[in-house]
This record gives C-alpha cells, sequence and structure tokens, in this order.
C-alpha cells in the first residue's frame, strides 16, 4: 500500500510540475504576442493621424480587433498568474451589447446568422467587463466554429430566481456525451484551426465571477451553453 500512495504522490508531483511547465510557457508566449501588438498599435495611432480622411473607418475596425487580441491575451496573463481581478457594478446586457458587432462581423464571414434577446430590469452585478466581454467572444466564436453557413446563433440574458443566466445557442453539430466532461479543459480541441483554450478560459472567468457554465447539447441540433451569475453574492 506505501508503495502505491508513493506512486500516486509521484504521479501527482510530475502532473503539477507539468501543468506549472505549461502555464510559463502560456505566459512566455502570451507576452511574445503582446510586445509586437504595442509596435503595430502606434504604427497604426500614427497612421491615422496622417489620413484620417481616406482610412477612419478601416483603421476603427483594425483598433478594435487588436483591442480584442489585447484583451485575450491579457486574460491569458492574468488567468495563468491568477491574479485578483478588479469588478464593479455592471450592466450585462450593456457589456453584450458593445461586444455584439464584433460577434456579427466573424457570424457574417460564414453565413451565419445572430440574434441578440436580452431580457428588461436585469440587476447590476459585479463584474470585470473586459473578462465579459472575452467570455462571450469566446462562447459566440465556439458557437460558430461548430455550425454550417445558413445556421442562427443566439445570445441572450434572463433572469430567474436569485441569478442572472447568460446564454450562447448554436445550431451546431453537439457535442457527444463522451466529450461534455473534456471541453473545458485547457488545450482540448476538436477543431485543428483552434487552440483549446477558449471555453478553458471562459469557465474560469466564470468562477472569478463567482459563478458557473452549464451545457445542454444534442447531437446533430445544437447546443445552449449558460453561465448562471448569483446576484448579490459577488
Amino acid at each position: 500500500m506505501a508503495g502505491v500512495e508513493q506512486r500516486g504522490n509521484h504521479e501527482g508531483l510530475v502532473k503539477g510540475l507539468h501543468w506549472a511547465l505549461v502555464g510559463r510557457m502560456v505566459i512566455e508566449m502570451a507576452h511574445e504576442i503582446r510586445n509586437p501588438l504595442t509596435v503595430i498599435k502606434g504604427y497604426l495611432q500614427l497612421q491615422e493621424k496622417k489620413s484620417a480622411c481616406c482610412m477612419g473607418e478601416s483603421l476603427g475596425i483594425i483598433f478594435q480587433e487588436l483591442h480584442q487580441i489585447e484583451v485575450l491575451v491579457t486574460s491569458i496573463i492574468s488567468l495563468a498568474n491568477n491574479n485578483a481581478v478588479n469588478k464593479k457594478p455592471e450592466n450585462l446586457n450593456q457589456i453584450i451589447e458593445g461586444i455584439y458587432p464584433a460577434v456579427q462581423r466573424v457570424a457574417v464571414k460564414r453565413g451565419i446568422m445572430t440574434e441578440l434577446r436580452l431580457a428588461d430590469n436585469l440587476p447590476m452585478l459585479d463584474l470585470n467587463a473586459e473578462e465579459i466581454e472575452q467570455m462571450v467572444l469566446n462562447l459566440a466564436q465556439n458557437g460558430i466554429e461548430a455550425m454550417q453557413a445558413s445556421g442562427t446563433l443566439c445570445i441572450g440574458t434572463v433572469r430567474k430566481s436569485s441569478k442572472v443566466i447568460l446564454y450562447v445557442r448554436d445550431e451546431g453539430h453537439g457535442i457527444p456525451p463522451e466529450q461534455r466532461t473534456e471541453i473545458f479543459a485547457p488545450f482540448f480541441s476538436t477543431k485543428a484551426s483552434n487552440a483549446g483554450l477558449g471555453l478553458a478560459i471562459s469557465l474560469i472567468i466564470a468562477e472569478r465571477h463567482q459563478g458557473k457554465i452549464e451545457v445542454a447539447s444534442t447531437v446533430g441540433v445544437g447546443s445552449v451553453f449558460k453561465v448562471l451569475f448569483p446576484i448579490g453574492k459577488q
């Protein structure tokens, strides 16, 4: 029995060291991405001053996309370091409305329609707006990648009892039962073009807001991801 216990402790230590190494690699990679982004953004700001009359709209889109990359990189670094998150009373619907045009741009490129169904009179929640934006983008991107052209992605909110629920519903291929315990694991992905971090980061963001994520899925029909925020307990 002692040998089994020692072997178990050794395996746990190896696994812990492995994830510590992965965490350091993720942080270093995120820093390497953020540094050139800062330089690119600086040159674009200079160009904007020179040619605002003819490139204003295009530069605006570029800046918004750069901002989303910066938010993602900052979130990865913050989550990997387990830094405390700054939260303040926010209107969840307003956060979603602000990021919705970015979701629409991604969806339209794949021929996918989008719907926004926001409940009236939601209570204010203690949130970090940038992290919630990133979570909505991640969940929306996950749904979009699961669908073929002509499908519909729906983002909505609802209040139910003592919780506010953010949901993202897709009409994709669904998640097989054997994969539902793995989809939130870092680097797990069924798509060659996906790094497998979106759902993992979304889960951590939800937990940092004292929330949780529930998934309902039917193969061949689609999936619904629900983020449950407790009211007044954040």
